[in-house]
């Protein structure tokens, strides 16, 4: 074992000293004499050309051996083998891409820019900001893949996993329980919102250079009706077409129609019980057919190919395994061998024809192909992007914006903004921690130490909460104690902690979760704060002083009996690396850049009243905003500021409202203006289905000085007045419609619209 690890050292530091001095991108084809004597390295034929001649040497065997893993030599990497005789170098698909570029650093400051997890982004309400994201993501990409940069994962037999073209990301199912356990992962639970953002980040991930090249081709996660980690691969969910249409289908219809998306990674569940990689309704009639995306390339979840042999699917074998999956439009076989050990013979056996073979691997190949893989690097310009690129100053400023409009402001009586110079205790164990400030599929590595190995697991580069504090709080004291651990019974720690809250005059009190409590394969039973927390809490807010209190978290937290108590809240989510100073720069009024909540935030008991894998949105009490009947501790949109704004607007003949929006406070500050549509009584009392309470149409944010009034318009298309009928179609209903125009508190602006 020592030598082992001596071994993966050496190689590690050798790669560390190669990506020095690579002269040529990692897996770039088309570099030899032998493979250039061939048609598909000939640069003056169409891709479409050149794909079609590179398939027409292949035998099948060596088909099948590039789509999908060899299980002997690899897990959930998709490493496809090289094929010697062509000149055909090998690739490794899956880089995850949902919050950073999943990779080993480079070297001193050259890990990739780890972003805030998603739910904070989808709080900003900021098209650009996810647009500025996709641009920092895909730079950093090309500049691993450039500089022979690899995943920062242990080495399979074949080597270390180096970074290639593209990459998965962004997830975008929709947050649709509070216990699921990968809501750290997604932006939004409104359909709206989350396809918004995935349109903007597809966009600034896949831009294309002056003669056409791809920067990045990505892939949206996990399509679809993803949301419960229990007996997953093997589940299944009645899904109604109302709801499809409605929930869970239309983040992934803007993504492709509108964002451009390359492509899904197909989900573990099954739908009505036919698994979604399989499910040729999903993945041949609705992305290939409906949404015009015919090249679209579907790679499933590690092993869900393999899954279709036990339930709801049963597949008597690998063989037919293989053959519903691909004969129902999954391209790659991520994980498990299915395909690498089963798909030739189901081609033999007149499971499925080859020419399904054939073009399964041409949209694949032509991915790599757009992206300029197989071309001169002096072609592509992608190919110039240096490992200096990488957690560069602009992208460090961009992150840190993003952390700065992440965070909400739930609650202030006016104890906000503390003022600099005061003694403050911040307590609590997320105001320790490092880890704890991630969220889920953060990256591989994070912080760089010398002779560093597969799986780093340091966090010493990321500042905690309390030390941001202690150094914004200049001239002043600050006292930070832990108290108690995210989830144990420990107490050892409160006493130090309650005489730093009784020596001082506020409080910040750090509370939350981590993704040791909500992580992918573990969904949570209970909201409530885990461990001591909530009694601990208890015991703060009775001695008295004024308090601040901190959530860090993914899914929401149940909070009831914390609210009174505290005289201001704030909904971190999981603010990650550039997260603590940016919110102690929130929390002394040297910046005031708050969000809305992209959620809603339930009172605990919520988890009682629906069960986890009912996937019916509006069956009572209701599922999101939309749905949900009851009344919420925070709602859907909400979220305050450290000034004050006035919003008014026009009634208007037409959908084209004219508004203006006023800084009336005492700071600078942003502010987010929404737009819903909700349907007239008259409507409700006809129709033969769900309609939502309200929806969001529109949205933008505004930065405004103090004093300064701006000028805000929304040119709504009719289809925002559409609702999805019992067939999942969208219709336009006559009678009374209403647009609202909404801060996310203080009083919304009605509009009646008569159709």
């Amino acid at each position: 074992a020592l030598l082992s690890l001596m071994m993966i050292k050496t190689v590690f530091l050798f790669l560390f000293l190669f990506a020095q001095i690579q002269s040529i991108p990692n897996y770039e084809a088309c570099t030899t004499p032998l493979a250039k004597s061939f048609r598909y390295c000939d640069t003056s034929l169409s891709f479409d050309e050149r794909v079609k001649s590179l398939i027409g040497l292949l035998t099948l065997q060596e088909k099948v051996e590039l789509m999908g893993s060899d299980p002997q030599y690899d897990g959930c990497s998709v490493v496809i083998r090289d094929v010697p005789r062509l000149g055909l170098p090998g690739y490794m698909w899956l880089v995850e891409t949902n919050t950073g570029v999943s990779s080993a650093c480079l070297g001193p400051n050259t890990c990739a820019t780890t972003f805030i997890g998603p739910g904070g982004l989808g709080a900003t309400f900021n098209r650009t900001l996810w647009r500025a994201k996709g641009d920092v993501i895909s730079t950093e990409l090309r500049a691993f893949s450039n500089s022979g940069g690899y995943r920062g994962i242990s080495p399979s037999p074949y080597g270390f996993y180096k970074i290639g073209v593209n990459g998965y990301g962004p997830n975008i199912n929709i947050v649709r329980d509070p216990r699921f356990g990968r809501n750290s992962e997604l932006p939004s639970e409104d359909p709206f919102l989350t396809g918004s953002y995935a349109t903007e980040y597809v966009l600034g991930l896949q831009q294309v250079d002056k003669k056409g090249y791809i920067k990045m081709p990505t892939y949206l996660k996990h399509y679809t009706a993803y949301s419960v980690e229990k007996n997953r691969g093997h589940d299944s969910y009645a899904i109604s077409m109302y709801d499809f249409f409605d929930t869970y289908l239309p983040a992934y219809e803007m993504g492709f129609t509108q964002g451009g998306a390359s492509g899904v990674m197909c989900s573990y569940n099954a739908e009505n019980g036919v698994p979604s990689c399989a499910n040729g309704w999903l993945l041949n009639e609705m992305i290939r057919n409906k949404w015009n995306k015919p090249d679209a390339l579907i790679t499933s979840d590690c092993g869900a190919v393999s899954n279709l042999l036990g339930p709801p699917a049963n597949a008597q074998n690998g063989t037919i395994a293989a053959a519903w999956a691909i004969n129902n439009g999954t391209d790659i076989d991520n994980g498990g061998g299915i395909y690498f050990n089963h798909l030739a013979t189901a081609v033999n056996q007149g499971l499925l024809s080859e020419a399904v073979v054939d073009a399964a691997l041409r949209r694949s190949l032509l991915q790599l192909f757009k992206a300029g893989r197989f071309d001169p690097e002096s072609e592509v310009s992608w190919t110039n992007i240096s490992a200096s690129a990488i957690n560069s100053t602009s992208h460090q400023k961009i992150s840190y914006e993003a952390a700065l409009q992440s965070f909400v402001l739930l609650k202030n009586t006016g104890v906000l903004p503390l003022s600099v110079g005061s003694r403050i205790a911040v307590v609590g164990p997320q105001s320790v921690a490092t880890y704890g400030l991630l969220s889920d599929y953060y990256g591989d590595m994070v912080c760089y130490i010398p002779n560093e190995k597969p799986n780093n697991k340091s966090y010493d580069c990321i500042q905690t909460i309390g030390e941001a504090i202690k150094a914004t709080n200049k001239g002043g004291v600050t006292l930070n104690y832990m108290g108690v651990d995210i989830n144990s019974d420990r107490k050892t720690g409160i006493p130090e902690a309650l005489e730093a809250v009784r020596n001082s005059d506020y409080v910040v009190l750090v509370l939350g979760i981590d993704i040791t409590i909500e992580h992918e394969g573990v969904d949570r039973e209970s909201i409530t704060l885990p461990g001591l927390q909530e009694s601990f809490a208890q015991q703060v807010l009775a001695e008295g002083k004024k308090t601040v209190l901190i959530l860090v978290n993914g899914g929401v937290l149940g909070i009831d009996n914390l609210i009174k108590g505290s005289d201001a809240i704030i909904e971190a989510f999981y603010p990650s690396v550039q997260g603590a100073s940016a919110l102690a720069a929130s929390i002394f009024g040297l910046q005031n850049r708050w969000g809305k909540l992209p959620v809603t935030m339930y009172s605990a008991d919520y988890v009682n009243q629906v069960e986890m894998t009912n996937f019916d949105m509006s069956k009572p009490p209701g599922r999101t905003y939309k749905y949900y009947t009851g009344t919420p501790l925070f709602p859907f949109g909400w979220g305050l500021s450290l000034t004050s704004f006035s919003l008014n607007c026009t009634n208007p003949k037409t959908l084209n409202y004219q508004c203006t929006l006023s800084n009336i406070g005492k700071l600078d500050g942003d502010e987010v203006i929404q737009v819903y549509h909700s349907a007239g009584n008259d409507i409700r009392q006809k129709v033969d289905h769900p309609v939502p309470l309200k929806q969001l149409v529109e949205f933008d944010r505004f930065t405004v000085k103090i004093g300064q009034t701006l000028p805000v318009s929304f040119n709504l298309p009719q289809s925002a007045l559409f609702l999805v009928d019992k067939q999942g179609s969208k219709v336009l209903y006559p009678g009374t419609h209403y647009i609202i125009i909404s801060r996310g508190n203080g009083d919304d602006l009605k509009f009646v619209v008569q159709i």
